[in-house]
């Protein structure tokens, strides 16, 4: 079985101009806990606003969450976003 699933990936999301935006996904897996990140149009956002929590469901297992925030959301703004994490040598 693979070592990390997406349980939640954003997909299409609509806003106003000036609002906030925020995406959100969650990862389960085994062994390490991931390193998590996100990206825009297939580069990496380096100083993304994103808050990030990893909770222990057992020994082994556990469940990480990768929120982005992007506040007064411009026309700039507009892409792909897509989440990603990595851990025991396997990236999704």
């Amino acid at each position: 079985p693979p070592a990390l699933s997406f349980l939640e990936n954003p997909s299409n999301v609509t806003s106003s101009l000036g609002k906030t935006v925020r995406l959100r996904c969650r990862v389960r897996g085994a062994g390490e806990p991931p390193e998590m990140g996100w990206q825009r149009d297939g580069h990496p956002l380096e100083l993304a606003d994103s808050d990030q929590a990893q909770v222990p469901l057992s020994e082994d297992v556990w469940l990480a969450t990768s929120q982005l925030s992007i506040p007064a959301v411009q026309l700039s703004d507009a892409g792909r976003y897509q989440c990603w994490a990595r851990a025991g040598g396997e990236q999704l």
